[in-house]
């Protein structure tokens, strides 16, 4: 079954809910075996239930962006860069910010400061890697407006001034965002 539309996820999502809770909780475990991007989605949504977990796993996970050692290995975290990126910030949105907006805000500041092994790490798929960071702007944005301005713009200007790989720049537009509400 493919889900491309809103109705096959809609379809796809009645079919689920037929599923008793103990095979879904089965299928899903076994999801949380897969050693790349999808396995580490699921492992952060089993401990979603708890936000100092949720938070440990988003922060282990955006550690492990950095530079691997061997060419093949980079190569093909370039194909997982992206979805990895992607699921990083669905599960700050989801799972996170709903409970904790100023811990979602600093786990997104820790996001954007590891664009440089994202960007390094992407090979052709920059595409994907910027998308994720348009994303987590936005996101960051929805976080800062309960925080305090001040707050907000000692967090987000040294990241403005490091702008090696040109994600950032969204950022000015939360803090002159913030500005302007004042």
């Amino acid at each position: 079954m493919m889900i491309s539309t809103k109705a096959d996820f809609a379809r796809a999502l009645e079919r689920l809910r037929g599923r008793d809770p103990e095979s879904l909780a089965a299928f899903i475990v076994s999801l949380a075996q897969d050693s790349g991007p999808i396995g580490e989605q699921v492992r952060t949504f089993i401990v979603g239930d708890n936000l100092a977990e949720t938070v440990e796993s988003l922060r282990a996970r955006i550690g492990s962006l950095r530079i691997p050692e061997e060419y093949e290995h980079r190569h093909a975290r370039g194909r997982e860069m992206g979805a990895s990126l992607e699921f990083i910030v669905e599960s700050i949105e989801s799972l996170v910010m709903p409970v904790d907006p100023k811990r979602a805000f600093e786990l997104l500041v820790l996001f954007f400061e590891s664009d440089g092994a994202a960007m390094e790490n992407c090979g052709d798929h920059d595409f994907e890697v910027t998308c994720a960071f348009e994303r987590a702007a936005g996101l960051i944005g929805k976080a800062a407006r309960s925080l305090p301005a001040r707050e907000v713009t000692a967090a987000l200007e040294p990241l403005l001034d490091d702008d090696g790989y040109g994600v950032r720049g969204a950022l000015a537009e939360v803090i002159s965002g913030r500005d302007a509400a004042r």
